[in-house]
């Protein structure tokens, strides 16, 4: 599931971002499945230096306990197993999302805005901080439509 600034452009935000914030389900199964397409995308541990290669697979991926900045051959991805705010772990980020068609057969999870807003204001970096009212004002317009 997408939550975090790429969330927030699905949902109309103009705000940029670098990376792609996905939560991802918990169960060996997918975190096997997650840990093969990581692999297949070269995805390296991200460091204000150099990557650093890693071995990922289900098995490292179910040691994270918080958070996983990767670089891929496609971008940066940070794989958020504990994200910040009220919505909880990947079930209440699951009720708070809804299924977004990206392009013709890819249909991603996609968090709302009111969990990413409540995720940024808990976070309280200053780059959440001032993403807020923005994001808050995207809401309101979406929801006068």
């Amino acid at each position: 599931m997408v939550l975090g600034g790429f969330a927030a452009l699905i949902h109309g935000s103009s705000l940029p971002t670098r990376d792609i914030d996905v939560i991802p389900a918990s169960s060996s199964e997918n975190l096997e499945r997650l840990g093969r397409a990581l692999t297949r995308l070269n995805a390296q541990i991200r460091t204000s230096g150099e990557p650093v290669p890693v071995r990922i697979d289900g098995a490292f991926l179910s040691e994270m306990p918080h958070l996983l900045n990767l670089v891929t051959d496609l971008g940066e991805v940070d794989l958020t197993f504990s994200p910040s705010g009220s919505v909880g772990g990947y079930e209440g980020w699951l009720r708070s999302s809804a299924p977004q068609e990206l392009s013709p057969g890819l249909v991603v999870r996609i968090a709302s805005l009111d969990a990413i807003i409540d995720s940024k204001r808990a976070a309280g970096r200053p780059k959440d901080k001032s993403a807020i009212p923005y994001l808050e004002s995207l809401k309101d317009q979406l929801g006068n439509q």
